[in-house]
């Protein structure tokens, strides 16, 4: 539990000076205010958790289910006990309450957070591949560490139906005389909450499994020439075909303009077949002429993408419009045999062919009521389409890079073929090749290089007495149950929403099971199943105490997005307001019902909700900001919700490194809170949000560091638009400095652009919303929204009492 001294919450401050941002309007000290020392801070707790778990012996027993699940933040070894690893699946509570009245009367977000193909630390065992095994004949859950044995092992008890099963003959073994089957420790099944199964034909779903193929469709009209998109493009393709593929991915090209161009790879040189017919599209050639291994064809494709900057990137390219809805659905038939993967390149508001869109923006009408119309698709035509690409299989990556002339795109339509098909999301409204390419490069790549699948099915099942609510992430739902993802990868995430359906017995556990049948990239079909046994408890206490505010976090910010349909921006942040005195006035109630009435109690695992509920009501997804239009607004939307719990925590809550402290003497990272006051003018700063990586340099600092660090100690020397940390030939500070930049953006799906930030001369409006600490964008302080919660918890308990 965590405490403020009664006299810290009343004690108002003299007025002061304080500190603003540069391109601000000056910060008013006269507020009165509490101590920010006194007050719960990220970096508290943060520091505790990497101090437990960061050590070279350190790690975490999936089924230690007396302590707090580790931070999200934190960088952890896992050791599977027979729950799966918190990578993977994590509660928002680990004590589940024995009724839904206990979680009415809390308030407390009930659910799951599932990353089925999470990347795990380097020293946690991979996952084994077994051959498929048992399944109950009544629920259809797999076996699992938490099934029981009966009849000497002739049967097995599902764990969550309660349903015995027959083992079949061959497939049965003698027990010891605890129950445990005698061949338990050779059959991964029986001992790890993380398995994958290979997949017998009967779960191909009619189409043989193939090695993943990959469909870059490329916008090519005279508006997409406007910027440099395309020799981005051709530079990063050539790259990882000098670099190599994952293994057995097949690799095709398209282009389009007013028509629709495929390229034929096979032989020295690519062919071009055209489509005309945007109404009707089909496509000339097969499957067999238009995909092809990179490796093998690379010659090929090198001298095609020479050829298309000839052919389009040039002052005799008329062709304005391009056939983007005709382009996708051309692109689906080519896949329709195999499924796999679609990446798409736009550069205007579809304005030709079949889903033609209008403009539609209205700022005038940013903030109002009215403004959430603006974040739903204009029809349902792209919501059709995207539905046909996922049971074709068939995901779509959108790359969105607005001409100059046509600044508006209708992310909140035409993006809706990422979300229902699980792909991704690229929106860069200010693309510019000399300053971003850095930044193409990594997001397209990853887009490739990481762990990914496609026909995917994700399914999770429950104990007696629960069931799912709701699922809500970047998907497609044909049925109430199942989760179709075309495509599913390492960042993939889904919420899923728990409610009660009888009263849990207090004496026996309860067990979650996720199921995700999926084509690898390689093209094997599998299933990979992971298990979690929590505990049950009948008062608020146990509850409250190991309450995971990190996955709550990131179930609520789901749940928020997808409610952007039915409610307005203003609503949703009070109903953010209004949960936070719910919980926190519950906790008093339940679990602290003596302390004073003027003392603030804070639960010691939600201590910080305060803090990171501010800090959502400032970003990109809340904020009242006019300069936010709805394109940027909707693709954080879209973005933020399928980010992963550790991912949810860096948008809320970046990591603020003190560079000067940690060149000095090594060791953990040290942190800084987010505020402004704080940062030292003999300091330098390292902070990394999920859209850009700050590098803010005192005033003072130290000129042998800058040297270390930039080759120079003069500030005016540097480049604050730095596209990547220059390299300096035997500089330890400058080595140091890019390994924690390598170690920070290395497996992260969006890389943030480089800002470096020269105290006094540079502006610091984009860093000021990152000082989530801090008043901004007419949204309360940290302090002054602590002290509005704490009155209005007050008001709620005198009204108990």
């Amino acid at each position: 539990m965590a405490q403020l001294p009664q006299q810290s919450m009343q004690q108002p401050q003299q007025p002061r000076t304080v500190n603003t941002p540069l391109g601000l309007p000056p910060r008013s000290g006269a507020k009165p205010r509490i101590d920010p020392n006194q007050i719960p801070s990220p970096v508290q707790i943060q520091v505790k958790d990497i101090a437990k778990y960061e050590t070279p012996d350190a790690y975490y027993g999936t089924c230690d289910l007396q302590e707090p699940l580790p931070l999200a933040s934190t960088y952890f070894r896992s050791l599977d006990q027979g729950n799966c690893n918190p990578h993977f699946m994590r509660s928002t509570l680990q004590t589940v309450p024995a009724t839904a009245d206990l979680i009415r009367d809390t308030g407390l977000p009930f659910g799951l957070v599932l990353q089925p193909l999470a990347k795990l630390h380097p020293d946690d065992t991979a996952l084994p591949v077994v051959p498929l095994a048992a399944r109950c004949s009544r629920c259809k859950a797999y076996i699992n560490p938490w099934c029981k044995f009966t009849q000497g092992g002739q049967n097995f008890v599902c764990n969550l139906c309660e349903y015995e099963n027959t083992v079949a003959p061959e497939d049965a073994c003698p027990c010891d005389i605890s129950g445990r089957r005698m061949d338990a420790e050779q059959r991964p099944e029986f001992m790890l909450g993380s398995v994958e199964y290979d997949a017998p034909e009967e779960y191909w779903q009619d189409v043989e499994p193939k090695p993943l193929h990959w469909l870059i469709a490329i916008d090519v009209s005279r508006r997409a020439m406007e910027r440099p998109v395309l020799g981005s493009l051709v530079q990063t393709l050539k790259q990882m075909l000098a670099s190599g593929f994952p293994p057995s991915i097949k690799i095709g090209i398209m282009t389009f303009d007013t028509s629709i161009h495929f390229w034929n790879l096979k032989g020295e040189n690519a062919t071009m077949m055209v489509v005309s017919d945007i109404d009707d599209v089909f496509v000339p050639m097969s499957a067999h002429d238009m995909f092809v291994d990179p490796t093998e064809s690379r010659a090929t494709i090198e001298n095609l993408l020479d050829q298309l900057l000839a052919l389009f990137h040039n002052e005799h390219n008329v062709m304005p419009h391009a056939v983007f809805a005709s382009a996708v659905q051309a692109a689906a038939l080519a896949l329709k045999s195999t499924g796999g993967k679609v990446t798409v390149f736009q550069s205007s508001l579809p304005s030709l062919g079949p889903g033609v869109l209008k403009n539609r923006d209205d700022p005038k009408i940013y903030g109002q009521e009215r403004e959430k119309g603006l974040f739903q698709p204009q029809d349902t035509f792209y919501t059709q389409l995207g539905t046909s690409c996922v049971q074709a299989g068939v995901s779509v990556d959108l790359w969105l890079i607005p001409a100059i002339s046509t600044p508006y795109m209708d992310v909140a339509t035409i993006g809706v073929l990422s979300a229902l098909t699980g792909g991704d999301t690229h929106y860069l409204p200010d693309f510019d090749a000399q300053l971003h390419s850095v930044q193409f490069m990594h997001d397209f790549k990853h887009a490739i290089y990481r762990e990914q699948g496609y026909r995917a099915a994700l399914r999770v099942r429950c104990s007696n007495g629960l069931s799912v609510e709701d699922h809500y992430g970047n998907f497609n739902m044909s049925n109430a149950t199942d989760v179709e993802l075309a495509n599913i990868n390492a960042d993939t995430t889904v919420g899923i929403a728990l409610k009660h359906d009888g009263k849990l017995p207090e004496n026996k556990p309860v067990y979650f099971q996720c199921a995700l049948l999926y084509t690898t990239a390689q093209g094997q079909r599998r299933v990979r199943v992971h298990n979690l046994s929590l505990n049950v408890g009948a008062t608020a206490n146990p509850v409250f105490k190991l309450a995971d505010l990190d996955t709550s976090l990131n179930f609520i910010i789901k749940r928020n997005i997808t409610l952007t349909a039915k409610r307005s921006l203003t609503d949703l942040s009070y109903d953010m307001d209004q949960l936070a005195v719910k919980i926190l006035t519950s906790y008093r109630k339940y679990c602290a019902s003596g302390a004073s009435a003027a003392q603030l109690i804070l639960p010691e695992s939600y201590k910080n909700l305060p803090l990171l509920f501010s800090s959502m009501k400032k970003s990109a997804i809340m904020r009242k900001d006019p300069s936010l239009n709805v394109d940027t607004r909707v693709y954080f939307f879209r973005k933020i919700k399928a980010l992963s719990v550790s991912g949810t925590i860096q948008f809320l809550y970046p990591k603020c490194v003190q560079l000067h402290t940690w060149f000095e003497e090594q060791g953990p990272l040290p942190l800084e809170r987010l505020s402004y006051d704080r940062f030292d003018p003999a300091g330098i700063y390292w902070i990394q949000s999920h859209s850009a990586l700050f590098v803010w340099i005192g005033a003072n600092a130290s000129p042998q560091l800058v040297e270390g660090m930039f080759g120079t100690s003069n500030r005016n020397e540097i480049n604050p638009l730095m596209e990547q940390l220059p390299v300096i030939e035997n500089s330890t500070i400058n080595n140091q400095l890019r390994q924690i930049y390598y170690a920070s953006t290395n497996d992260i799906p969006y890389l943030p652009r480089l800002q470096v930030i020269r105290h006094g001369m540079d502006l610091e409006v984009e860093l000021s919303k990152v000082l989530v600490e801090d008043e901004t964008f007419n949204q309360m302080s940290y302090v002054d929204y602590l002290c509005m919660i704490h009155k209005h918890i007050q008001t709620e308990v005198s009204g108990i009492a």
